[in-house]
């Protein structure tokens, strides 16, 4: 039964990743804002399905909320910055919420340090790169990528994948002033690694739960 469900759900994480690809290909063409807006969300809300269907419950479904609300965040950039802003700090208190309830209790010094560095630091950096209007946004995303590195999922995945959004949203936040073959190649690389560290997140906290569900039923 568990491989059937898996099969049964895998082909939402294949689409979300072929789109994910299609998305990241057609970034720097002439297509319309419209149709952009779809594809830059496609891949988040077909993740966010995998992740809920996955393992029902209210971990997933705080999952599948933050990168469901993380796409429609990225959707709605160029259209209406202030309900993406909006979008994405509701995504990020989504996901602080859901390692809230899986932190280490007494986690060890190298990771206070590194949690306390993300906690403290993406906020000022966020304000360095887009203004003060990015400050309360910053807290929500450092504190989401915090909770996320000292929680008991495993760093290599849910930790990184919190680390790859956090230099996501940098990206995109980035005013590049004169600078702009370099500016150029931010904006473009902003979404998809944005999209890499959801899909590195997602993956390893629903691998993880699932791996702990089969241990409780053995």
């Amino acid at each position: 039964m568990p491989k059937r469900a898996l099969v049964e759900r895998r082909p939402w994480l294949v689409a979300s990743v072929l789109l994910a690809l299609v998305t990241t290909w057609l970034q720097s063409s002439r297509l319309a804002d419209p149709y952009l807006m779809g594809l830059a969300a496609g891949p988040f809300v077909l993740l966010g399905i995998y992740a809920a269907l996955r393992q029902r419950g209210r971990n997933t479904g705080l999952l599948a909320a933050m990168v469901g609300l993380e796409g429609l965040g990225w959707a709605l950039v160029t259209l209406s910055p202030d309900f993406a802003v909006m979008a994405l700090w509701l995504a990020f208190l989504a996901g602080l919420s859901l390692f809230l309830q899986h932190r280490v209790t007494a986690p060890q010094v190298d990771r206070r340090i590194a949690a306390a560095a993300l906690l403290l630091g993406t906020p000022v950096l966020c304000v360095a790169a887009g203004g003060m209007a990015m400050l309360v946004l910053g807290l929500a995303l450092g504190a989401m990528a915090a909770s996320a590195w000292i929680s008991t999922f495993p760093r290599e995945r849910v930790g990184a994948g919190g680390l790859l959004i956090v230099a996501g949203m940098l990206m995109a936040m980035i005013d590049t002033g004169g600078i702009e073959a370099s500016g150029r190649w931010l904006a473009l690389a902003a979404w998809p690694v944005a999209y890499l560290g959801n899909l590195v997140l997602a993956t390893g906290v629903t691998g993880e739960l699932r791996a702990r569900e089969a241990f409780d039923e053995i």
